[in-house]
């Protein structure tokens, strides 16, 4: 009678699935085990020459130093709107400014202080590629237009006029422009006699910088010119000089009567077709387009404003030049990898301190070293491969070294324990049967961890911001070389070092054997003794259990709490340290000038000026609308009440020719009205005074924001005037406009990266436990492995807000490698409760934190050793890893290690079938393969 045929229900299905699967990837790992410990040097040269070979794709190595392809989402508008910018205009500026502070700045020993500053920085000289550069090569010029302080013939014809001009015109009450009185041909010659002048903001202007004026001055003139002077005696623009004031004092009729601050700037030109940002760009990719003779000078710049600053004592001066921040940043971020060679050594001593027991046999100094040089083995081989595919190495990589060592420390750890580990009959077997055994049981966890860590970090890769996602490309590979170098390299190097010691070779002078007999140490560590004692007599106690639970609950509902105030912030001060010149620069300017803001540009593209002007007016008029919106210049109102003051003629009525336009244009922009607006325009030909404008290719309008408070109000801000630009029915040419300001590139990252943070970190969890499932196979310890992660980035997002962290670029770097860090904690335990099948519950808990859980402590321990030197960096970026990490650990580890064990010793699954007899016949079939390789005195020659 047939044997009537058993179904199976799902359950039993799936169990046998978890069982095949575990014991086929258990055996895999023993095969690999047993084939390095018989060819131990056949696989340490393999290893390195493949090493060697992977150098040679460093040629393809590349540092990104350009922040728009570091910092800035490729498809942002803000990217496109700066490289528009950059090959339109094809120019940029950037700003040298000092601040004077003294008790009142409106005193004539302090303008004497400035001259001398002035004179100082004006006579700044270098030399690159054989030519000399000073400031009025490198300063943006702009046209000078006070005729009226001209002694010229023709100044009695104009004069009068001119001055009207100068004093009212130009500020915003009267657009005529007495140069109209003359012909074309007269008035352009007259002006190619006037000299150009380099843009800067400076109260000497007032006096037009001579000494002879300023060394008599009174303290009531100082006053008199502050209040009554609105156009600039050198220029001929109009200034409003109270704004280069801070700490101001008015008496009862509105007038300035002291100031505590006085802000001097310089603004310098880049010609952005000789910029080479590989020569002049910094490693954290924080400094902005600059030419080398203008770098060069910068430094020159700060070295004299050093100099200067120390020699006063009753008068402080503060400074920036165009290169502060990428100059102090960069110094923060690379000041500190010394501290990478001091974490490797305190490494090197807490491995040995770890692995090595107190005989002469037993000092694993080669083990320990081999694993450090099994880090370094993997960070050059991830830096070589992520080069040869096209990955460029950006700032934050600085911080690789200290994560993939503390993350390859781990797997030593756990490979020791596993040794240790080995029950007495296993440990009879021949050497390459027990690694293989070791590997068989250590190999799995192993795997687990690195292929989560892996897939969390390749979650991270699919950011929108470039540097992220390089670091996350750069770190996965890299803990993928660590697995594979521990499982080959390592374990070849852990064979020679048994074989040594059963050979009585000395642990230090390997050419010494011993000849007494020296007792190999089989005792329980302290540690170990600790774990069992602590776990016996407090965790696995019923009231230890409860507390766990209970505790668990508290915090987690505390870190809820917290994780709801948890703000999106970033602001680029935090780069920079206290105790640097640039931060007492920044700090003066918040006291002094609270409420500056940010410079905002209006871009227009290649249009139909001719036809557009009423669309540019509204939309401009919008804009100047909101409170949040200051100091509206666009030349487009200029241009309109400049021709319907002198011409008669309306632009914005329609009437007006395209040829009516550009002559008006040009006059315009060459009257003492409308010379100021040259920098706004790029034109497709130049064209001189008394010609025709040409085609305008872009133009630009100037606005400033207020200064904000936080994400939540510049946010917004941004995005409406965006919008009103985007609103805009521009119907002809290219149709390209949009409103730019440098400062959008962090809040563009602002606006973001809370999205980013939110959606990586779903999506790490979600692949998380999916990997789990794929690897361990147990749905339910799938489950409190993937809550055993949630609770620890919770409780980490928690105390972050408790400790005074926002949500950031620097912090979703720092979550990111988090997610797999924390699962290597609980990953371990739960594969190793599955593979203990003997004793209850509590039994197997017990057993299983006793075993493995020394190793898992140690990784964890080998992990914060090698970052918290970074708790002493000064650098803002270094100070958020340290935070972010020490959460980690400190969480990954209760969760892991106590709360944890505590619900497997409740309601933990069952441990995976075995199969004894296939192991049995797996290892008979090894011994015999490795019978004729390995006899006591190849093992005694090692």
């Amino acid at each position: 009678m047939p044997k009537k045929k058993t179904i199976r229900t799902p359950q039993q299905l799936w169990e046998a699935v978890s069982s095949k699967s575990v014991h086929f990837v258990e055996r895999l790992f023993f095969s690999l085990g047993v084939n390095v410990a018989r060819h131990p040097w056949k696989t340490i040269i393999g290893s390195l020459l493949f090493v060697c070979i992977s150098t040679i794709c460093l040629l393809r190595f590349h540092i990104e130093r350009n922040p728009l392809n570091l910092w800035v989402p490729p498809d942002s508008d803000y990217y496109y709107d700066t490289n528009w910018y950059i090959n339109t205009f094809g120019t940029g500026f950037r700003f040298q400014k000092v601040i004077v502070t003294a008790d009142n700045v409106l005193e004539p020993d302090v303008l004497r202080t400035v001259y001398n500053i002035t004179n100082a920085i004006n006579s700044i000289t270098v030399t690159h590629a054989s030519e000399t550069y000073s400031l009025s090569d490198l300063c943006y010029k702009i046209p000078v237009v006070n005729f009226f302080s001209m002694d010229t013939n023709s100044r009695s014809a104009t004069s009068n006029a001119t001055n009207s001009v100068n004093n009212t015109g130009s500020s915003g009450s009267d657009f005529s422009d007495p140069t109209l009185w003359v012909e074309d041909e007269f008035y352009c010659s007259f002006l190619e006699s006037f000299q150009l002048a380099c843009l800067q903001h400076n109260i000497l202007d007032i006096w037009k910088n001579d000494l002879n004026v300023i060394s008599n001055i009174s303290k009531d003139d100082i006053l008199t010119k502050v209040n009554d002077v609105k156009t600039n005696p050198v220029t001929g623009f109009p200034v409003d000089y109270a704004k280069t004031l801070g700490g101001i004092t008015y008496d009862t009729k509105g007038n300035i009567i002291s100031a505590r601050s006085l802000m001097l700037t310089w603004f310098t030109q880049v010609n952005m077709s000789e910029v080479d940002l590989n020569e002049v760009g910094n490693l954290v990719g924080t400094e902005d387009w600059v030419s080398v003779p203008l770098a060069s000078w910068e430094s020159e710049f700060l070295r004299i404003m050093k100099s200067i600053s120390d020699n006063k004592s009753d008068i402080k001066i503060f400074y920036e030049a165009g290169r502060s921040f990428a100059d102090i940043s960069g110094e923060a971020m690379f000041h500190e990898l010394d501290k990478l060679f001091l974490g490797i050594l305190l490494m090197f001593f807490y491995i040995q301190f770890a692995l090595s027991r107190c005989n002469w046999l037993e000092i694993r100094l080669t083990l320990g070293s081999v694993g450090l040089l099994n880090v370094g083995l993997a960070y050059v081989s991830a830096v070589s491969w992520c080069s040869l595919f096209g990955a460029s190495f950006g700032p934050v990589h600085s911080s690789l070294p200290f994560l993939l060592m503390g993350l390859g420390i781990d797997d030593m750890f756990v490979m020791n324990a596993c040794w240790k580990n080995l029950s007495e009959a296993e440990s009879k077997k021949s050497l390459p049967v027990k690694v293989g055994l070791m590997l068989k049981h250590a190999g799995v966890s192993i795997v687990i961890t690195s292929f989560t860590d892996v897939v969390a970090l390749l979650i991270g890769a699919i950011t929108i911001l470039p540097s992220l996602k390089s670091f996350c490309i750069y770190a996965a590979v890299g803990v993928f070389f660590i697995f594979c170098y521990s499982v080959t390299f390592y374990v070849a190097v852990f064979t020679l070092d048994v074989m040594r010691i059963e050979a009585k070779r000395n642990g230090i002078l390997f050419c010494y054997k011993h000849t007494k007999e020296i007792r190999i140490s089989t005792e329980k560590t302290i540690l170990q003794k600790m774990f069992e004692c602590f776990y016996k007599n407090v965790v696995f106690t019923i009231p230890g259990k409860v507390f766990t639970i209970l505790f668990t609950c508290i915090v987690t509902g505390f870190s809820i709490q917290a994780v709801l105030r948890l703000e999106q912030r970033f602001d680029p001060k935090w780069f920079i340290p206290d105790d640097t010149y640039y931060k007492q620069y920044l700090d003066a300017v918040d006291r002094y000038y609270p409420e500056e803001g940010h410079m905002a540009l209006v871009f227009l593209g290649d249009l139909n000026y001719t036809r557009e002007l009423p669309n540019l007016h509204n939309m401009m008029s919008e804009i100047s609308k909101k409170s949040y919106v200051t100091d509206v210049v666009a030349w487009e109102e200029y241009f309109q009440k400049y021709v319907l003051s002198n011409y008669g003629r309306d632009l914005r009525s329609g009437n007006i020719t395209e040829a009516e336009f550009n002559g008006y244009l040009s006059r315009f922009l060459y009257s003492p009205v409308g010379g100021r607006f040259q920098v706004n325009f790029k034109f497709e030909k130049n064209f001189q005074c008394g010609e025709p404008a040409t085609r305008i290719l872009g133009s630009t309008m100037n606005f400033n924001f207020a200064k904000f408070k936080g994400p939540e109000e510049y946010i917004p801000a941004m995005n409406k005037v965006k919008d009103i630009v985007r609103e805009t029915n521009i119907t002809t040419g290219n149709r390209y406009h949009s409103v730019w300001s440098k400062v959008f590139g962090n809040w563009v990252t602002d606006e973001i990266i809370a999205v980013e943070v939110e959606r990586n970190i779903e999506l790490a969890l979600v692949c998380v436990m999916v990997c789990t499932v794929i690897l361990i196979t147990n749905l339910q310890m799938c489950l409190w492995i993937f809550i055993c992660v949630a609770l620890t980035i919770l409780n980490v997002l928690g105390w972050m807000q408790r400790w005074g962290m926002t949500v950031d670029i620097v912090c979703c770097i720092g979550l990111e490698l988090a997610i797999g860090l924390c699962v290597d904690y609980a990953a371990h335990v739960g594969h190793t409760f599955l593979t203990v099948t003997e004793g209850s519950r509590n039994d197997r808990a017990f057993k299983t934190v006793t075993s493995i859980g020394t190793a898992v402590l140690l990784g964890g321990g080998s992990t914060l050793l090698s970052l918290s030197l970074l708790s002493m960096s000064k650098a803002y970026t270094f100070q958020s890893f340290f935070k972010i990490f020490l959460l980690v650990i400190l969480f990954g580890l209760f969760n892991g290690l106590i709360f944890l064990p505590v619900v497997l010793s409740l309601i933990g699954p069952s441990a995976y079938n075995s199969n004894e007899k296939d192991k049995d016949t797996i290892i008979e079939t090894a011994e015999l393969n490795g019978k004729h390789e390995f006899n006591t005195k190849q093992i005694d020659d090692g």
